[in-house]
């Protein structure tokens, strides 16, 4: 009798081949599974965690400073020259009117001597004609009193013959010679004072002119004097000399700065900003800065708005009392209040920042994983982010950078010690 023989559905080699693909089938599940969650293991000790917070947030930022007087007083070269002597050096406290150098222009000098030479010529030609006014008016004036004299001389006559003629002792000819003779005396006088009070009247206004333009004349004289004087170059105000680097036989021309003086009656503070805080800052902001352990409050009092390289100039003045021993040319780092304080979800600063630009940060969960989580940030100072969407008060986040992960979406966060 025949035996029925059962015929295999898969062979040795059929199975190994069906379980072959099955483990490739498998690896790449995993595979494609892990790729998709793009995840990467580190261990605890090779980052740095921080909380975020709710605080008050401010905005503030970081300048850097130079203290200067407050007021300083430019010396410039009033007409040029080559230096002929220096009294002074650079740094020291000086008076004012201290002789700080001289100069030596001869043709300016000479220049000055010629206009001085003009003017006094026009001044004694004045002068002059003032005096013949005077002497003409003095003649006048003598006439007139010669002819007063002669008209009462011919009045009394008059009325004697007068007198005489009416009772028949003088000969009528002789009395109207005589009455001639008078009213003759009397036209000419009222002629003459009517010509020496027009004469007087025009000479006072004349000699008025004159005093006038000897006036304008000598302060101009005094100007050159004054001008000649600043060749000798002195010290304008009482202050710090400073810039002052001048060499015996060097030039300077005219209206060149010479030094720079400073009136120690205070000092302000000048900082550089960057042109991004242009629109942002206003007079009346407030800073403050560390000096010798303590802190000092500013206040902006000039915003110059012209840029160059970048950088605009604030300048900012002491709100209360000025530190012991700040001195000119002096360093500082100012911070600049923007805003006032408000309430705000923030972040602290740190070098995860620049890897993802601010635009993600890895959140930590309870399970030990950081995930990749898109966020907004708003404002910014020198220690904290201010976040506005995103993260709540409470997460923790890897604040060290992601430079090396950053490509991920998930970190798996190791036991220090623990293999990878």
């Amino acid at each position: 009798m025949d035996k029925k023989i059962e015929k295999k559905r898969f062979s040795k080699k059929q199975g190994a081949y069906f379980l072959g693909l099955v483990g490739i089938v498998a690896l790449a599940f995993f595979g494609f599974k892990s790729i998709g969650e793009k995840s990467f293991k580190i261990n605890r000790d090779r980052i740095t965690t921080k909380k975020v917070i709710s605080d008050d947030f401010q905005d503030i930022i970081l300048v850097e400073a130079v203290v200067e007087p407050i007021n300083s007083v430019l010396v410039n070269a009033p007409e040029g020259g080559t230096v002929e002597n220096v009294y002074v050096e650079d740094g020291i406290m000086v008076k004012k009117g201290t002789p700080l150098l001289k100069l030596n222009n001869p043709a300016a000098m000479l220049n000055y001597m010629s206009q001085e030479t003009a003017i006094v010529e026009q001044i004694n030609n004045l002068r002059s004609l003032k005096l013949s006014l005077e002497k003409d008016q003095r003649s006048l004036t003598e006439s007139l009193i010669d002819i007063d004299h002669e008209l009462g001389v011919k009045e009394r006559s008059f009325k004697v013959d007068t007198l005489l003629f009416d009772k028949g002792f003088v000969a009528k000819n002789e009395y109207v010679e005589t009455r001639e003779e008078y009213n003759y005396q009397k036209r000419k006088r009222d002629f003459l004072e009517g010509n020496v009070s027009k004469s007087k009247t025009d000479n006072v206004l004349q000699i008025q002119r004159i005093n006038q333009s000897i006036e304008m004349m000598t302060r101009n004289m005094e100007a050159i004097h004054k001008s000649m004087e600043k060749m000798l170059v002195k010290a304008p105000v009482t202050g710090r000399l400073s810039s002052f680097d001048p060499v015996i036989g060097g030039s300077f021309s005219a209206r060149q700065t010479i030094a720079k003086i400073d009136v120690m009656s205070g000092y302000k503070v000048k900082a550089q900003v960057d042109e991004y805080y242009l629109n942002s800052i206003k007079p009346g902001l407030s800073a403050q800065f560390h000096f010798d352990g303590k802190l000092y409050d500013l206040v902006v009092k000039k915003v110059l708005p012209e840029v160059i390289g970048g950088r605009f100039e604030v300048e900012l003045v002491f709100a209360d009392k000025t530190p012991e021993g700040l001195r000119t040319g002096l360093s500082l780092q100012v911070r600049l209040e923007l805003s006032q304080a408000r309430q705000a979800v923030m972040i602290p600063r740190g070098s995860y920042f620049h890897s993802l630009g601010g635009q993600y940060v890895f959140v930590l969960n309870e399970n030990n994983e950081a995930i990749k989580r898109k966020i907004r940030i708003g404002r910014q100072n020198p220690s904290h982010y201010e976040v506005l969407e995103g993260l709540d008060a409470g997460e923790e986040f890897i604040s060290s950078s992601y430079d090396t992960y950053k490509d991920f979406e998930k970190i798996y966060v190791m036991r220090s010690g623990a293999p990878q």
